[in-house]
């Protein structure tokens, strides 16, 4: 009998969505709250609104896969590839687009390492659900 239950691995990856849901949210939070502060520091009148906007909608995002993860164990593998690559990939567009030149190498080596972690998640939980699906077989 094939064990429906997700292992370790899996469980944490959606955990790891989870937080990154929460995170856009008090980006989001942030933005709203700090909103005189950051047009006043940035002198741009589209940044408040692009953070709140970016907060809002990776926040949305990251618990729509968290909870889509949770309420369904056999998830298809695409869905946490999806949301891996899509959140990596949000983050260095706007780390090259929108970061000030001097800023864009600071703690990189540090986001670098996290995103490859968060990409071995999702292969170790990937290779773990195949392997219990086909468990019995």
């Amino acid at each position: 009998m094939t064990s429906s239950k997700p292992g370790f691995s899996s469980k944490l990856l959606r955990f790891s969505f989870l937080m990154a849901g929460l995170t856009g949210f008090f980006r989001l939070y942030g933005a709203i709250t700090q909103y005189p502060d950051i047009q006043k520091f940035s002198q741009e009148a589209w940044l408040p609104a692009y953070l709140i906007a970016a907060g809002g909608l990776m926040g949305l995002f990251n618990l729509t896969i968290w909870l889509l993860l949770k309420r369904k164990p056999r998830w298809p593998a695409w869905l946490a590839w999806a949301g891996v690559l899509m959140n990596v990939s949000a983050h260095w567009l706007e780390r090259q687009l929108l970061w000030a030149p001097t800023q864009r190498g600071t703690n990189a080596t540090w986001v670098i390492g996290l995103h490859f972690a968060w990409l071995l998640l999702a292969v170790i939980s990937q290779l773990q659900m195949k392997r219990r699906i086909n468990e019995h077989v």
